[in-house]
């Protein structure tokens, strides 16, 4: 005669997804993906712990001093974008005086060539940053291997901005990718205000979107490094803060994430420790009849959560983007619709949580829209009195190589995390608020290939938190994959990139874990991890040299039955550039007119079969000119004739080369989309 806690039943017990046979009288062959050495050999386990007071990180800082006298390699071509402080342009002093060929760039309103090496650009106009690499690909130096992005260091109390940070770094490495290169790149992105090292900066968090690209990149593009510098200048630099910055600029970086900061005369290197704390089998920590505010309500992670609360007597009110029924009206709508279908389900575990005893209001608010959320909270403090806590769980799944990637699209992504977050904080000021919750992804902090944006967006939660932190309690949570629900479940890895969830954590213990980051908690920015953290950051998926080797296939499948006729190769070109597809594709014979997606191909077998065809053609093709042909005939084209670049006083050309490639973007996505990747 009564319900079941369910939640309690299963607390602790792991359930794994496994490959079920499909219809027994299908006869197609299907051919396994093959494995780069990369994937195929790893000796770091990566191994889910089962202990779940284990699963716990923090951010650190330990003292890393530099070599002294050493200085930057002056016999490359160095690349300066100057701050506003003076600290670029000293750095610029400091290596021609060593003999360097720099070139500076500041930010402007328009394109100019100033002479001395010197250029204005527009931040924001993708154009520029095509003509400037252009412009010094045609010099005697040619295209620079060494970029100082100096323009996230700003006056004290300057914000900073995304065009300065996040999407100029953006813009120019898909500037730059155009340039392919066998020298090695290395990239030192600067900054001021972006991490709480001492306690006593004063933080600008939006900032903290340039650490996508500087933990991405370097995985995204062999051959690149990079390393995010965070100074403690104010103003000019002084003698000692200039000569701590030369000596960070002759360390090359590693590959890998590198984070690096400089405060009162010391060098100091973010790395992550243990944070264990007490297990608990409690109650969750809310108060009983307490009034709680969650974002992202009515996905998967948000009802979990609102299940959670509600069972231990809290009220809930929920905000989404979607439109719902009205909740006297849920009944009769699922009468009215009864069959499958996303929103249909929504309905029905919220009637669910209703007829179990939960307290709900639900509104259709999107986070990042101030009125809408105000009037939510309006409503919520009418009803109930007072907002005692907020969990920020909405979110929007990112996706999608730093080569390919759409400003526009990785604008949707950042817009719940960050402006969302300033929303919710104005919303709610006058709220005497228990805590302010932040999720999170591990991912900001491994910079996992193909999430740029979504990278960027979790990074500025850590920011914020770390910031707000100081005065209330607000913390993120940087959490590893649920299972079944949670942004992993609709994130938008690369094709190729196997989305494994052997380590990810069940609704019951990760609700379990964060009342124990709740009851025990004292850092601003905290990591669960069910594997050991140091190992994911040792094994994580980069697109490096080995990943680009190619291997004989010992077998290939049919061409597959698609609208294009089959046309052979014409010339020794053509044939080698199919002989490349064939392999890379696992089909027995290409034509030349074959879509490269008809053939079921993918943004990583792209970046490994336009590798392989500069090897055997000893080309420079980039990924761009796969994507504005999607041909053997086209790529072979490009080869037998190298296109001219646009001079540098052509922006029309440049424009429209870019607009071309950006329709192949979207075309790419929508067909991702429909094949439901």
């Amino acid at each position: 005669g009564t319900t079941p806690n369910w939640t309690n039943y299963y607390n602790q017990q792991q359930r794994r997804r496994i490959p079920l046979p499909t219809y027994p009288f299908q006869h197609k062959h299907h051919w396994l993906d093959r494995q780069t050495p990369a994937q195929a050999t790893g000796t770091i386990t990566t191994a889910r712990r089962d202990n779940i007071t284990d699963w716990f990180y923090a951010p650190s800082w330990q003292r890393a001093a530099l070599p002294a006298g050493q200085q930057p390699d002056c016999s490359r071509h160095w690349l300066v974008f100057a701050d506003v402080l003076g600290v670029g342009e000293a750095v610029v002093e400091r290596l021609r005086s060593g003999g360097a060929t720099v070139t500076v760039v500041a930010a402007a309103g328009a394109w100019s060539e100033q002479g001395d090496g010197r250029y204005g650009i527009d931040p924001a106009r993708s154009a520029d940053y095509d003509r400037l690499i252009n412009a010094l690909g045609e010099g005697p130096a040619g295209v620079p291997t060494r970029i100082v992005h100096g323009w996230s260091v700003t006056a004290p109390g300057e914000e900073g901005s995304l065009q300065h940070g996040f999407e100029s770094l953006i813009r120019l490495s898909q500037a730059l990718v155009r340039h392919p290169d066998s020298e090695p790149r290395r990239v030192w992105v600067l900054s001021n205000g972006l991490h709480n090292v001492t306690g006593a900066e004063l933080l600008s968090p939006l900032k903290a979107t340039l650490l996508g690209p500087c933990r991405v990149l370097p995985r995204e593009q062999p051959g690149t490094t990079c390393r995010s510098v965070d100074l403690d200048c104010v103003t000019a630099p002084s003698q000692d803060q200039l000569v701590r910055l030369m000596a960070e600029l002759a360390a090359e970086p590693e590959p890998g994430t590198e984070t690096v900061a400089h405060r009162g005369g010391h060098r100091w290197s973010q790395h992550y420790v243990p944070q264990p704390l007490p297990r608990r089998d409690q109650a969750p920590v809310v108060r009983g009849g307490g009034v709680y505010l969650v974002t992202g309500g009515t996905g998967g992670l948000g009802l979990a959560l609102a299940e959670h609360l509600a069972a231990a007597g809290a009220r809930v009110a929920l905000t989404a983007r979607t439109r719902l029924p009205d909740a006297e009206d849920w009944d009769s709508w699922l009468v009215r619709n009864p069959g499958p279908g996303r929103l249909a389900e929504t309905v029905r575990k919220l009637v669910r949580l209703r007829d179990a005893g939960a307290e709900l209001l639900v509104f259709q608010a999107d986070v990042s829209d101030p009125a809408a959320m105000r009037e939510a909270v309006r409503q919520t403090t009418l009803r109930w009195g007072a907002v005692h806590g907020a969990f920020h769980t909405a979110g929007v799944a990112g996706g999608g190589l730093i080569q390919l990637k759409d400003l526009q699209a990785a604008a949707e992504v950042l817009l719940p995390k960050v402006r969302g977050t300033l929303v919710l904080e104005e919303v709610l000021a006058d709220q005497e608020l228990d805590f302010l919750v932040l999720f999170g992804s591990n991912g900001a902090n491994i910079g996992s290939v193909g999430q740029v944006d979504y990278c960027a967006a979790n990074c500025f939660l850590d920011a914020f938190a770390q910031d707000r932190g100081r005065g209330q309690r607000v913390i993120s949570i940087d959490w590893g994959p649920w299972r079944e629900i949670g942004m992993a479940v609709g994130t938008a890895a690369p094709s190729g990139v196997e989305q494994v969830d052997e380590r990810a954590m069940s609704a019951a213990e990760g609700l379990w874990a964060l009342d124990t980051i709740l009851a025990g908690a004292s850092e601003s920015q905290i990591i669960v991890s069910p594997a050991e953290l140091p190992a994911l950051f040792a094994s994580a998926f980069s697109l490096g040299q080995d990943a680009t080797t190619v291997e004989p296939r010992t077998t290939a499948h049919e061409r597959p039955d698609i609208l294009t006729e089959f046309v052979a190769s014409r010339s020794d070109t053509e044939r080698v550039v199919c002989e490349v597809w064939q392999d890379l594709l696992g089909i027995e014979k290409v034509g030349i007119q074959d879509s490269f997606f008809d053939l079921g191909g993918n943004s990583l077998i792209a970046i490994q079969l336009v590798s392989t065809v500069n090897t055997r053609l000893g080309t420079k093709l980039t990924l761009g000119d796969l994507y504005e042909g999607l041909t053997v005939a086209h790529l072979a084209g490009l080869t037998e004739k190298p296109v001219q670049q646009a001079p540098s006083d052509n922006l029309k050309a440049l424009e429209e080369r870019r607009d071309k490639l950006q329709r192949r973007r979207q075309q790419q996505q929508r067909r991702r989309t429909a094949r439901g990747e």
